[in-house]
């Protein structure tokens, strides 16, 4: 049939059967491009999430969560190597899928606010309140920072309930309420051992010796000691006060007496017979008097207040006034130690004179009150005779009707008037 066809004929049906192959041929090509770009397009898709968002505390997770689809993957270094699962961060995670390695990020958030356990407390209204007292337990996987919700007055007796915030890393916050006691100190320290004191005149004293003090609530409450009146070289009875106080302002006070005793001549001091000197001045003195009227004063006190024994110890200075101020007995040394002493401590100037020889021995003084040197002698004699403020010519013109009873070396003294 087709050799019965024109020419004509078979040169049409020659070119449609072209076209149909071009067609065909285009169509075929075009398919096998877009078959490529699908294959091209699958193998290149992504295969990990970009960013895996996992609460911070929690266990590490698992490498599912990282897939966008289930094949099997690994991770290229582990996680527990690279990452702290209880530190708010991101975390760059290298995933293995098919032999090629993608990023991803583990996002740690933290959205759950601390768990916050407090305590009931009791305290004092002298007493700070602190934060830490009143929080039992905090539960969180981060960090967290305490405090008072608003400032915090406790300035009377009863219960307060305290607002306190707890907040973590992750800005999730927690209001509680604690629940707090505040008490009134009314009970004041208690003093034990306290007892009456006695020392010896020159003696030193350990106050606190035995004597303790406590308190139901002040752990460093002080004793103190008022001895302020106590003069430990004056014999006499002195009164001392212990006393605490706690910071509530609850106050006790004990009294009790301090006895000071004669030392004995064998424990007399210059302190001591100064003290006792001192004590005696100012009985018998006053600021407006003259020296002249003191020194009247010094010697009528010795005059009526010291017995004369005719014979004692001629030692020491000390021990002379100690006979005098405290036994108030004595022979002339004593009168003349006592005198000096107690012109001394007055301020008048004065000096020792006497004599010694193989039959007898005499003590006296001399003073100056700005008119030169002039003799003192307190001592008693039977008769009555005593010397006070007196010239030279008069000394010895009493000695001599008196066995020399003043026959002194002129040379080893002033100028007497």
């Amino acid at each position: 049939m087709f050799s019965q066809m024109t020419e004509k004929q078979k040169m049409y049906i020659k070119h449609k059967r072209k076209g149909i192959f071009i067609f065909l041929s285009l169509l075929f090509m075009l398919a096998l491009g877009f078959i490529g770009v699908k294959v091209s397009s699958y193998l290149n898709r992504p295969r990990v999430k970009e960013m895996v968002t996992v609460e911070v505390g929690s266990a590490l997770p698992d490498i599912s969560l990282f897939l966008l689809e289930q094949e099997d993957a690994f991770f290229s270094i582990p996680l527990e190597e690279i990452v702290n699962m209880n530190e708010l961060s991101d975390y760059e995670v290298a995933v293995t899928v098919g032999g090629k390695e993608y990023i991803s990020v583990l996002h740690l958030v933290d959205t759950t606010a601390p768990e916050v356990e407090v305590r009931e407390t009791e305290i004092y209204t002298d007493e700070e309140l602190n934060l830490e007292d009143l929080i039992l337990r905090i539960d969180d996987c981060t960090e967290t920072k305490s405090a008072f919700a608003c400032p915090v007055r406790l300035a009377a007796a009863g219960i307060y309930y305290i607002p306190i915030v707890v907040t973590d890393l992750g800005g999730n916050s927690v209001w509680v309420w604690a629940k707090v006691h505040v008490l009134k100190d009314m009970e004041p320290p208690v003093i034990t051992g306290v007892q009456e004191l006695s020392i010896k005149a020159g003696e030193n004293i350990s106050y606190k010796r035995g004597v303790k003090v406590s308190d139901n609530h002040d752990q460093n409450v002080k004793l103190e000691i008022d001895n302020s009146t106590v003069n430990l070289n004056k014999v006499g009875d002195y009164q001392i006060v212990y006393s605490a106080e706690d910071n509530a302002g609850n106050r006790t006070e004990i009294p009790t007496v301090l006895h000071i005793l004669e030392p004995g001549v064998e424990g007399a001091t210059e302190e001591i017979v100064n003290a006792e000197a001192d004590a005696i001045l100012a009985e018998i003195t006053t600021e407006d008097m003259t020296q002249y009227e003191v020194a009247k004063a010094i010697f009528d006190w010795i005059y009526n207040n010291i017995k004369n024994t005719n014979v004692a110890p001629k030692t020491t200075w000390v021990e002379g006034a100690y006979r005098g101020l405290f036994e108030r007995k004595g022979d002339c040394f004593v009168y003349a130690m006592t005198s000096k002493c107690l012109l001394t401590r007055a301020g008048i100037p004065n000096m020792d004179i006497g004599f010694k020889n193989p039959n007898r021995m005499h003590y006296w003084n001399l003073i100056d009150l700005g008119e030169g040197w002039y003799h003192w002698d307190v001592t008693k004699r039977i008769n009555g005779d005593c010397f006070f403020y007196v010239s030279d010519d008069v000394i010895r013109a009493y000695s001599s009707i008196h066995n020399g009873s003043h026959a002194y070396d002129p040379s080893k003294y002033p100028e007497i008037q």
